[in-house]
């Protein structure tokens, strides 16, 4: 009659392991991670950051709730975010420079794009590249971990 009881626990034991281990998932296995950003009504994104593994694939949804129309770009390196405003509006060739790229929305818009996150860790800028518009502070950070 021991044996029998120790055999019931032990499986039992067994069972909520593997029960544990199966609610707790690996990640890499996982749905792409999400986020939501919006421009708000006062020139800034709202989380102004975001953190994400590196190589991880992400799907970003950016909500305009400002009055006007706004953008969410993502610098692909740790660039100079002045120069490449003075690039964007000298040349237009912006898209070179980008990891991602959501054009300009109108209010009460919003768009979703899936990508991958930088290989490389670090801060990546992201920023609206209507004319003036990072100047006001609408630009944030993605932190990239390794």
């Amino acid at each position: 009659m021991r044996i029998k009881q120790t055999f019931t626990a032990v499986v039992g034991l067994l069972l909520i392991a593997l029960l544990l281990s199966a609610c707790s998932g690996d990640s890499s296995s996982e749905s792409p991670n999400s986020f939501t950003v919006a421009a708000t009504e006062d020139f800034t994104y709202s989380p102004d950051t975001i953190s994400v593994a590196a190589g991880q694939e992400v799907t970003l949804t950016f909500n305009n709730e400002g009055s006007v129309e706004h953008s969410l770009n993502i610098l692909n390196s740790e660039e100079e975010l002045e120069h490449v405003l003075e690039e964007a509006h000298e040349e237009e060739e912006l898209h070179e420079e980008l990891a991602l790229e959501i054009h300009e929305i109108e209010p009460g818009a919003s768009e979703t794009k899936t990508f991958t996150a930088p290989a490389e860790a670090g801060d990546y800028i992201f920023f609206c590249s209507l004319p003036g518009h990072a100047e006001e502070g609408l630009v944030g950070t993605l932190t990239v971990t390794p």
